[in-house]
């Protein structure tokens, strides 16, 4: 059994695979406050729980430099495991065709590697997350780059924070397109206007590569956004777990 783990911005999502992924949690990611210790007995508790085995192994996946040695900490002291962190530098199946390699983000690896493996063709990736991520990828495994923009999470602060009366709204579906009051006039703007941004840099990417390509999504804001985007044939939810087994597997 493995244990995978994505450290996000906004979450960390762990899940075990054993014959699939399973067992996944989610909690708010915390940079203050929570040590190795923490963490060690938080894994320990939910294991316990359910009864289950100590993991062989484990990947990790993090954008959050601070917490990564947390983790690596947490897994070493109760289970004596020295997981896996994914660089582009381990192997993957793919060849990085582009600028400063080492600056992608590990969750945009382990995306790649998943849609790859489980995708035939050309693919466009988008991960609905903090920030909403692109990643191109070729039929023969080239990473060709993507796009980034802001996530809905952030749009949602960001007309909150810097304005003097808009409210904060809790992002849910869409009724219809014209509000008929500022929470109804914030919610059309930020889903359509998102899922419009969406559907463009969908566009030009396809201009871009030429060929034909299939749009896959994943991301814990996904269920949300997807339905008002045209062009993306599916959700996969658990596409960063299953692309951190598959880096596991290429790389014991």
């Amino acid at each position: 059994m493995l244990l995978l783990i994505d450290i996000g911005n906004t979450n960390i999502t762990a899940g075990f695979y054993e014959g699939g992924i399973k067992n996944i949690w989610r909690l708010p990611t915390v940079t203050a406050g929570w040590g190795s210790n923490e963490y060690a007995l938080l894994l320990k508790g939910y294991m316990l729980d359910r009864r289950m085995e100590t993991p062989e192994g484990a990947v990790i996946c993090s954008v959050v430099p601070q917490l990564t040695h947390v983790f690596v900490d947490a897994l070493k002291k109760p289970f004596g495991i020295k997981p896996i962190i994914v660089t582009h530098k381990l192997k993957t199946g793919l060849k990085f065709r582009i600028k400063n390699p080492q600056t992608l983000g590990a969750d945009r690896i382990a995306n790649a590697v998943g849609a790859h493996r489980l995708y035939r063709g050309n693919l466009i990736v988008i991960d609905f997350g903090t920030a909403t991520t692109f990643c191109v990828i070729t039929a023969n495994g080239e990473y060709l780059g993507g796009a980034i923009m802001p996530g809905l999470g952030i749009s949602v602060d960001a007309l909150y924070e810097k304005t003097a009366e808009l409210p904060k709204v809790k992002l849910k579906p869409l009724e219809k397109a014209i509000g008929d009051d500022t929470r109804g006039n914030m919610l059309s703007g930020l889903i359509l206007g998102h899922a419009g941004g969406v559907e463009r840099i969908i566009k030009e990417i396809k201009k871009d590569v030429r060929e034909k390509t299939t749009t896959v999504a994943t991301g814990g804001l996904a269920p949300l956004a997807v339905p008002y985007i045209r062009g993306i044939k599916e959700i996969n939810p658990n596409l960063t777990l299953e692309g951190l087994g598959f880096i596991y597997e290429l790389n014991t």
